[in-house]
Formats: structure tokens, C-alpha cells, sequence
């Protein structure tokens, strides 16, 4: 909800989770066109591995709960992670459902074989879920 010479308050237990292909769901709370930055809560099923990516802007993670697992190491119910412009990941797994917090700004781009591009999520695409989830 928009409050007006405030900004924004999200209450995300009123949003309904999104499904994704590959065990993942969210609740995207702020998504910028301007600056191509967004919110979202994560819940990743036990044993969901996301693919390949790099990170074309920075961004951070608070894990809630669960354990996300991911070239930098470990990240536990607590831990906050910060990853620049560029950061890449073979994969990130999740060992057991992991709910967390990530404040991206900018898009992320997954890679098939040979690094190839096969996939952007971007303002646009996390703008699409929030109006689906009817946040927008």
C-alpha cells in the first residue's frame, strides 16, 4: 500500500507465494523501473538447486530460515549476504526449505551449458509477478 510523503508498507502474509519452475516461490514487495532494483521473500523447497548465474548488480540476502548453500559458503537461519555487480554461482542449493529476504539491484542472468544466457529476471519480470500476486 501506498502512503503518501511515505513510501511503501508490504504486509507479505497477506500476499500469496508465487510459484516458479524448479521448487522456488515468492512474494515480490518493491519492484523500481527507475532503478531496476526489487524486493522479494524467497521460499525454496528442500533440495531445490537454482541453476547457473551471475549477478549483473549488486545484491543481499537475509536468510530467515533454513540453510542456503552457495560458492561463498554456507548461509544459516540469521546469516545476511552481500554479493556485488558480477558475482557468480555455479548453483545455489538448499538443503532443507529456506525462506529469505533479497534485495536485488539489478538483473540476474542464468546460464545453460557453456555459459551460455538462457534466462533474465529483471524489473519487469518480478513487476509481472507482483501485479499477479496483487501487489502491484
Amino acid at each position: 500500500m501506498e502512503i503518501d510523503g511515505f513510501g511503501t508498507l508490504v504486509h507479505p502474509d497477506e500476499l500469496k507465494w508465487t510459484e516458479t519452475p524448479g521448487g522456488n516461490a515468492l512474494k515480490v514487495m518493491r519492484v523500481s523501473a527507475e532503478t531496476g532494483s526489487w524486493t522479494a521473500l524467497f521460499r525454496s523447497a528442500k533440495g531445490t538447486t537454482n541453476p547457473p548465474h551471475i549477478h549483473l548488480g549488486p545484491a543481499d540476502f537475509y536468510v530467515l530460515s533454513g540453510v542456503l548453500e552457495y560458492r561463498g559458503g554456507v548461509a544459516r537461519t540469521g546469516d545476511w549476504i552481500y554479493e556485488p555487480n558480477g558475482a557468480e554461482h555455479d548453483a545455489t542449493h538448499h538443503p532443507e526449505e529456506t525462506v529469505y529476504l533479497a534485495n536485488v539491484h539489478g538483473a540476474i542472468a542464468f546460464y545453460g551449458e557453456d555459459k551460455q544466457i538462457v534466462g533474465i529476471s529483471d524489473w519487469r519480470g518480478m513487476k509481472a509477478l507482483m501485479d499477479q500476486q496483487g501487489g502491484g
